[in-house]
This record gives structure tokens, C-alpha cells and sequence, in this order.
């Protein structure tokens, strides 16, 4: 992984390479998967910058790709993502992270042991690790036999402060990626917001669809590439989105709209292709030609499941009432 950068954010592949491209000296360092970036991971990157302020060290995010599940199982058992890496990156430096460290999980990596683990990849390069913050259940190394206390250990012998951060709960249990991916696909979103601490988007850039928007529907939608993130109940939604010129790029003011989540069952006799779920974005005022930037959408709330028409002029009539049930939900004229 070759070290890049987007707006006051430095990526590298591993700490040394972070202190060869980028003027970072002493570091503390928090380390997790971070999908979701949550109120419970919000609550390492809190511990993370204090501990840095006080000890006088950059504070940097150490995360893997891809998922350890990936490897440790298989592909397909890697979680749907809550957060695109560009959404993550830009979630991290809102909470004062400039630097994140990407290491590539592999079997090796999976095989390390806890000691290897921090030879390796923390104490690569002497006396510049000042501090590690995990969560408190964290475990690492072969067999999961490094854990908090390990750290703690090892940081004696080494001159690190280890932070063990407790967990957030909500409702009497840990905030956790899986619960918030289980609170989305069964369509709550509220429930979400609470434990992410921020309302739910999708991201992903703007291709090609079927081109039949504006000619069949007058309704013209931009179509978003998000394979890989965990999304919502198919159906339709009053939603906000806002466009960046490119991947890693800030993105605009919020932008009421309609949001099409499924498979287009009415539309399938009109294609010879296998028709796969899409998201769609329909923009309650003109946009100009999207493709090639990025869209990320917020689903505010769920006007109706997805479902086969009768014909598309009964889907045309339909999607024009959902226009007019969304604008209503969001108190924007279309």
C-alpha cells in the first residue's frame, strides 16, 4: 500500500513507513477494526487524543483491511461495512486523527503472536510508541492470548502507557458494529443514529443505470455503486445526500431527495440482463451530470417496501406520490 493522502489525513501501510512519508515523530496509538467509527470506538479516539496530548505524541488509528473475518473465515463471511473508507477517514479527522495506519491482514499477520505482534508492528522502530488505547474486551495475536493486560505488561518494560477503554452501552448492552448492522437490516434507523452517534449514510460513486429515470419516469436518479455496505430494508425513503467531486474529497451541503433501495421488479421484463439491487438517488431539484463523483445518502425514513407494479405507468404514478410523501417528510417542496 503506497502512502496517500487525503485532506490532512496521511495513510500508510505501517508505522514505519508512517514515519518515513509524513512529519510524525512520537505516537500514541489506538488500535480496532473501527467500521462504523461508533459511539464506542468515539470513546477510544477521545481516550486516544487525550493520551496523546499528554504525552506529548501524534495520535494515530491502526486498523486492518480486510476484514480479519475475511481471512480468519472466509470472504464471505467478512460483515457488511458500516462506513466506506473514504466515510471512515473523514469521521476520523472530524475527531482529531491526521494519521492512519492500514495493515494488510493476511494469514502471517493472523498467524503472529501477541509478542510478535507488537515487535512487529509497534515497536518496529524504537523508543517512538508512547501510548496504545483498545477497547477493553480487545484481543489480539494468535489464539486471541494478548489482551489489555499483555499490553499493559509489555508497555512497563517498553516506556508505553496502555489505556484500556471501557465499553458504551445502550440499552444495557455494548454498542458493537454487529448490533448496529442487525438494527439496519431490520430498517431501524433511529436505533442506529443512537449507536453510531450520527445518522446512517451510504457512499459510493455515481455509474450508469438503466437510463430510464427521466425517459420513463420523469424522475432522473443518479445510481450509486455501494456493493459491500450493509444497507437498509429495501423500499423507498425520504433521504438527504451530498456529492463530493471525488472519493476521498469533501462533500456538499445535505440535498433533500428520494431514495430507491431493491431490485426494480417492474422494470425486469424491460432488460434481457439479470437485474441486480441498485440504490438510486433522485434529486428533488435539478442536478447537473453526476458520474464519476461520489454521493453518500442518509435514509431519514421509510415510505414503503419495495414492490412489482402492474405496469410502469403504475410505477411512474407511484414513484410521483412517493416524491410528493417524501418532500412532506423532509418539509421541502419538490
Amino acid at each position: 500500500m503506497t502512502t496517500s493522502t487525503m485532506p490532512t489525513m496521511k495513510l500508510a501501510s505501517s508505522l514505519p513507513e508512517l514515519y518515513r512519508t509524513a512529519a510524525v515523530r512520537n505516537v500514541t496509538v489506538a488500535i480496532g477494526v473501527f467500521d462504523g467509527v461508533h459511539r464506542g470506538h468515539q470513546r477510544i479516539l477521545s481516550a486516544l487524543v487525550d493520551l496523546a496530548r499528554h504525552t506529548g505524541a501524534d495520535p494515530v488509528v491502526m486498523t486492518f483491511d480486510p476484514h480479519p473475518r475475511a481471512v480468519l473465515v472466509s470472504p464471505e463471511a467478512a460483515p457488511k461495512r458500516l462506513t466506506a473508507r473514504a466515510q471512515q477517514l473523514r469521521i476520523l479527522r472530524d475527531v482529531g486523527i491526521r494519521s492512519v495506519v492500514v495493515l494488510p491482514f493476511t494469514p502471517e499477520l493472523a498467524a503472529l503472536s501477541a509478542d510478535e505482534f507488537v515487535t512487529r508492528n509497534l515497536l518496529a522502530v524504537p523508543g517512538r510508541l508512547r501510548g496504545v488505547c483498545v477497547g477493553r474486551t480487545w484481543r489480539f495475536g494468535a489464539g486471541g492470548c494478548g489482551d489489555t493486560g499483555y499490553l499493559t505488561r509489555v508497555g512497563r518494560r517498553h516506556g508505553f502507557e496502555a489505556v484500556s477503554v471501557p465499553e458504551v452501552l445502550w440499552y444495557g448492552r455494548p454498542v458493537s458494529s454487529t448490533r448496529i448492522r442487525r438494527a439496519l437490516s431490520a430498517g431501524r434507523l433511529r436505533s442506529a443514529q443512537r449507536m453510531l452517534g450520527r445518522p446512517y449514510a451510504l457512499f459510493g460513486p455515481v455509474v450508469h443505470g438503466r437510463g430510464l429515470g427521466r425517459a420513463a419516469f420523469d424522475c432522473p436518479t443518479a445510481n450509486i455503486a455501494c456493493m459491500g455496505m450493509q444497507l437498509p430494508p429495501t423500499g423507498v425513503y425520504a433521504a438527504r445526500a451530498r456529492i463530493a467531486e471525488s472519493e476521498y474529497g469533501e462533500v456538499s451541503v445535505p440535498q433533500d431527495g428520494i431514495l430507491y433501495l431493491g431490485a426494480a421488479p417492474t422494470l425486469q421484463d424491460m432488460s434481457s440482463r439479470e437485474t441486480a439491487p441498485v440504490a438510486e438517488f433522485h434529486f428533488f431539484h435539478a442536478m447537473r451530470t453526476l458520474y464519476g463523483r461520489y454521493i453518500e445518502v442518509e435514509p431519514v425514513v421509510r415510505l414503503r417496501p419495495d414492490r412489482r407494479f402492474p405496469s410502469v405507468a403504475a410505477l411512474r404514478d407511484q414513484i410521483h406520490r412517493d416524491i410528493e410523501t417524501a418532500s412532506r417528510a423532509l418539509c421541502t417542496p419538490p
